[in-house]
């Protein structure tokens, strides 16, 4: 019944000790697997700000340029309206000018007859 008691006893002491040894290593385990979610984690909140502010960059590198075509455009179409608007005094003082001398224009100078 002794030999009993202490097979026992030296049972529950091994299985206390593997119990023990295993939390100690699950605890370990566990503080890693937090520390390098940690790490991850701020990885990533790191790659989005990132990510974030190069879009933000694009977004507005386009948007200039969407602005200098439209300044662009609005130059050209100033040029063509003011050449329009040339040409139109040109034809009317041309034809004051045949008006006053009475000569009728020749076909060249006007694609319209």
């Amino acid at each position: 019944k002794a030999q009993l008691s202490v097979i026992n006893a030296w049972k529950e002491q091994k299985i206390t000790k593997v119990t023990n040894k295993t939390e100690k290593k699950l605890l370990e385990i566990s503080a890693w697997e937090k520390k390098q979610t940690t790490k991850i984690e701020s990885q990533l909140a790191d790659t989005q700000r990132k990510m974030d502010s190069k879009k933000k960059e694009k977004a507005e590198k386009l948007r200039r340029k969407k602005a200098a075509v439209h300044a662009k455009a609005q130059e050209k179409k100033a040029r063509v309206q003011t050449r329009r608007a040339q040409e139109i005094l040109d034809a009317e003082d041309e034809a004051a000018t045949f008006q006053a001398t009475g000569q009728i224009p020749n076909k060249s100078s006007c694609s319209c007859f």
